[in-house]
């Protein structure tokens, strides 16, 4: 019996170091994203492992001070590889060629040194063959792969030049503000700063704007600066020039809705009413009945879109106008009455209602549907642009050469002048690819298609039996000239939004990847999943959270510094911003303080805020229920008063403002309301439940 407990005893203890070093072993952090991290759903376009290989053999030789291996190896990347993207600092994915130039703009000065003996006489034979047409894209490799060479910093300068007159002023003042930061050139600094802060300004970078302007003021007051023919000190051009610019804003400056209150006075009557459910239900008896609303999609609110005085509507594929004013329907391109019966088949039970999109504005409508007639399971969505005046189709993504195979995966945006639609390729391909295409909102044609992001493995197989699917939206921001994509699936991208070129990518937190096929019953219970939204801007930096990460971000895009991370519930969305308050929806409505990021207040609201538009001012926060309209103390979240209107059978609601018109949009009707006048008396705190 000794012998074997000593046997025991010695297994035990053998086995002990390696039972303990598993214990020990630290969880892997999941604020470390890499964008080679094969358990991670999306990658955006890599490097080769060539190229990952030559910048560890880089930062080797690096250490040892062995220059020249060093620099031969980082030259052996092929130029073809230079927009593909490896792993930058604190979660950002940036080009090769930024990282080329962050890592040779960091060399001490003997590597520098050396690296001009290597390299000089190639860059100046690049720059002096910057002319005609190759001059912008000589000047981009210059700065790309030369910057640190003597002639890196003219290079740059006359970049910057270029991208100004093409109204590129964040790339522009990112060309200036790279030769400011280096001490070695010997171009006039002055001018220098008066541009960058000229192009931060126009760019809408505040802080960066407020930084550059205080060294103006302070280190080249006395400075003098050529523009435009003029001689003057760089403060005074740098005022002169933003005057002009201010002056241009406020005359272009469009006129928005008022600033009076949202719900109208109590008991107000309707100023009309469509009624959607009744029209669907019409006729059906009993069981029929309890079959249709114990369906998924009789909850389903169409999708609302207002502009001048129309409102389109976009229920299921059921197109309509109606008159603002009255109600009256202008036209529609199909009736309700096969709606309960189309919803019944399998396949219809297996959509997703939110979906289904609408935009608005002029002479044309834009919208994203799917028929209910097609009973394929895979059937995709489709875009479609049609004449405003009578729903006429005008043109089809799916009939565009160029598109034919892309499929909507979130809801357009329409801005600068262009169409951004974000797609994914339907074409046999190996691993799905996550696109954004740009288009001329009034014909299709194309403007440019970027890729953003590839899928780790070809799409899973999803199996919904009398129940929605539930993917994120990928959802779009445009800012300043450029174009931020959040995938919901781990990855916020920077585009150019003239150009389409990939600027960078944040990685973030999210759900693993899914490597199996999955099927889903009505009757198995569902988390609760709240909306992807898109990115919220707060002066410098931008707000974000993915539909399937359990964090909330704050990120400078322009510095590419992360300003702070939290852990939040999954189910949770950014549903508005507005001064230090970030109202986020879920179970409840909360407000988080944006700057000690400590939870100010939560109010539980009927049906929760999954979805939900929040209205969010100084004065009040507002948002629809299926019992009312709730109007929240911006402070303490206590509820003021509820305007409980005449739709309060809905399962989902929401609302829609006009300067003089309140809208609730539910699954049960559309009914219009008069706002109330902007003079009107504040709403007296009411005993409300919580």
């Amino acid at each position: 019996m000794r012998v074997w407990h000593r046997i025991f005893l010695s297994l035990a203890c053998l086995a002990s170091p390696g039972m303990a070093r598993a214990q020990d072993a630290p969880k892997p952090d999941p604020d470390k994203v890499s964008n080679d991290d094969p358990a991670r759903p999306l990658q955006m376009p890599p490097a080769t492992t060539e190229v990952k290989e030559a910048l560890e053999d880089f930062e080797r030789f690096r250490k040892r001070g062995a220059w020249e291996r060093a620099l031969k190896a980082l030259y052996t990347i092929n130029e073809d590889q230079a927009l593909r993207f490896v792993d930058g600092a604190d979660g950002f994915i940036v080009p090769v060629a930024r990282k080329r130039r962050e890592v040779l703009s960091a060399l001490p000065p003997e590597g520098q040194a050396a690296y001009r003996l290597f390299y000089d006489a190639e860059a100046r034979k690049l720059y002096d063959q910057a002319r005609g047409d190759a001059e912008k894209a000589n000047l981009e490799r210059l700065f790309s792969a030369y910057f640190t060479t003597t002639v890196g910093a003219a290079a740059a300068d006359r970049l910057g030049d270029l991208y100004f007159e093409e109204g590129r002023f964040d790339r522009a003042a990112d060309c200036w503000l790279a030769i400011l930061r280096r001490n070695d050139v010997d171009l006039p600094p002055a001018p220098l700063a008066t541009k960058a802060a000229v192009a931060l300004s126009r760019a809408g970078r505040r802080s960066e704007f407020d930084q550059i302007r205080a060294e103006i003021e302070d280190r080249h007051r006395d400075e003098t600066v050529d523009v435009a023919g003029r001689t003057e000190t760089a403060p005074q051009a740098l005022r002169r020039i933003l005057g002009a610019d201010a002056a241009t804003s406020n005359d272009n400056r469009p006129a928005g809705a008022d600033a009076g209150p949202i719900a109208p006075a109590e008991a107000v009557a309707p100023l009309w009413q469509l009624k959607i459910a009744e029209t669907v239900e019409a006729g059906m008896g009993v069981i029929e009945l309890n079959q249709w609303r114990a369906g998924p999609l009789s909850s389903a609110a169409p999708a609302a879109a207002v502009d001048g005085g129309t409102l389109y509507l976009n229920y299921l594929g059921r197109l309509m106008a109606l008159d603002l004013a009255t109600g009256k329907l202008r036209w529609r391109t199909g009736s309700f009455h096969d709606t309960r019966q189309l919803a019944g088949q399998p396949a219809a039970q297996m959509l997703d209602p939110s979906r289904y999109a609408i935009l608005a504005h002029g002479k044309r409508i834009w919208t994203v549907t799917r028929d209910l007639k097609d009973q394929n399971y895979s059937a995709p969505f489709q875009l479609e642009c049609r004449r405003a005046e009578d729903g006429e189709i005008l043109w089809k993504l799916a009939d565009l050469p160029e598109y034919a195979g892309y499929e909507p995966t979130g809801p357009p945006l329409l801005a600068d002048g262009k169409l951004f639609i974000p797609a994914k390729s339907q074409q046999n391909q190996p691993l799905p690819q996550q696109w954004i295409l740009a288009v001329r909102p009034e014909d299709g044609r194309p403007i440019w298609k970027a890729e953003v992001a590839v899928s780790r493995q070809a799409e899973n197989q999803y199996y919904y039996y009398a129940r929605r699917e539930q993917k994120p939206q990928v959802r779009l921001l445009l800012l300043a000239g450029a174009l931020y994509v959040d995938t919901h699936a781990g990855i916020l991208a920077r585009l150019d939004a003239d150009s389409g070129s990939l600027d960078w990518g944040y990685g973030y937190e999210t759900a693993p990847l899914q490597t199996q096929q999955y099927f889903f019953y009505g009757y198995q219970p569902q988390e609760p999943q709240a909306a992807g939204e898109p990115p919220v801007d707060r002066g410098d930096a931008l707000i974000f959270k993915g539909a399937q990460s359990s964090r909330i971000y704050a990120i400078d895009p322009n510095r590419m510094t992360v300003a702070w991370r939290r852990p939040i519930g999954k189910a949770a969305r950014v549903a508005a911003v507005d001064g230090d308050s970030i109202y986020l929806g879920g179970e409840d409505l909360a407000a988080l303080d944006a700057k000690t990021r400590e939870l100010r207040w939560a109010t539980r609201l009927p049906g929760g805020s999954f979805r939900e538009t929040v209205v969010a001012r100084p004065d009040g926060v507002w948002q629809a229920t299926p019992r009312g309209v709730f109007e929240l103390d911006p402070g303490d979240g206590t509820v003021r008063r509820i305007f409980r209107g005449d739709d309060l059978g809905a399962e989902s609601a929401d609302l829609l403002t006009t300067p003089d018109r309140l809208l609730t949009v539910s699954n049960r009707a559309i009914t219009a309301y008069p706002r109330r006048p902007a003079d009107a008396p504040a709403n007296p705190k009411e005993n409300a439940p919580r």
